[in-house]
């Protein structure tokens, strides 16, 4: 007699996959909106339920056992399977709108314009993820990604919302007492954004003076940031100079937050990208969110002209 689906422990069994998925405790405590001790405690009983140990615990990594192993993928399977069933069966108009986003794009760019998506469709609730990874549609549960990439997504519907301009940005204090000559930037106030160094091609402070005329070697001096999002953070509190990456930086240069100094602008290798399955384009609320986000960018682009008048303002022609 098979087991009664009562029994069944559903929460434990959607931790394990989380975790198996992620090889991670607190990465799969992120995904579900818990803490990682409460994923441990899952998984625990679920061990205790089958009767066998489902990960080999490492000091600072977990692993999947041989049982692990077994379950994990035929887990996966079982619930895209559950998810394409009530999707089946779901009012499209009704139901959550799961976005995976890159960090900065997501809190700079993303979050501070939402409130007008909701307003015009309050039946969708939105969820906002923000994940540097590619993610997999179907396995995660995503609906649509924003991702900051060179456009190289396959078998997927891509769209590219909009190009990508990096200079230099800075409080407006530390503006007015450096100048607008590039050569007297103090190297020790150059903030640097670790993720410009993944691939070929993104913007660099070397490549920035290089443009600018003044090209100097870029050693370890300034502070090394792990992302985008941490260095602007750095900027607008006065420690120094971040290459901005427009748009993420419109807002703040339109509340003067942070200026612009210098009109030399280099280009990224990536983009900002829309994403989602071919399958799933005209979707409606993917489509809606589509829709809103393509004008929020056309009106964006629009209402950025005033930060031409603020490197003027120190300087620039």
């Amino acid at each position: 007699m098979g087991t009664p689906i009562r029994t069944l422990p559903l929460n434990a069994l959607r931790s394990f996959d989380s975790a198996a998925r992620h090889l991670s405790f607190a990465e799969a405590a992120a995904e579900l909106g818990v803490t990682a001790a409460a994923v441990s405690v899952q998984v625990r009983r679920l061990e205790e339920w089958v009767g066998a140990p489902l990960f080999i615990r490492g000091h600072r990594s977990i692993t999947l056992s041989a049982t692990g192993q077994t379950l994990a993928p035929r887990l996966t399977a079982l619930f895209v399977e559950m998810e394409r069933l009530l999707s089946g069966v779901a009012d499209f108009e009704a139901t959550s709108l799961q976005i995976s986003a890159m960090p900065t794009f997501a809190s700079k760019w993303v979050a501070p314009r939402l409130s007008s998506f909701i307003a015009r469709h309050r039946h969708i609730q939105v969820r906002i993820v923000g994940a540097d990874r590619r993610v997999d549609f179907e396995r995660d549960g995503i609906d649509i990604g924003l991702r900051y990439g060179d456009g190289d997504y396959p078998e997927l519907h891509s769209e590219l919302i909009a190009r990508a301009m990096a200079f230099p940005v800075c409080s407006p204090a530390l503006a007015a007492r450096c100048g607008s000559d590039p050569a007297r930037i103090d190297p020790a106030l150059l903030l640097h954004d670790e993720s410009s160094l993944v691939a070929p091609g993104l913007p660099t402070w070397s490549t920035w003076f290089a443009e600018a005329g003044v090209p100097r070697e870029i050693d370890s001096s300034g502070v090394l940031f792990g992302n985008n999002h941490m260095s602007l953070s750095a900027a607008v509190a006065g420690q120094g100079f971040a290459l901005g990456l427009a748009p993420l930086v419109d807002d703040d240069l339109a509340a003067g937050r942070l200026v612009k100094p210098f009109a030399i602008e280099i280009p990224s290798a990536f983009g900002f990208w829309f994403v989602c399955r071919r399958d799933r384009v005209h979707e409606p609320k993917i489509a809606a969110f589509r829709v809103w986000i393509f004008e929020q960018i056309r009106d964006s682009r629009l209402e950025s002209a005033p930060a031409a008048a603020v490197a003027d303002h120190y300087g620039e022609k």
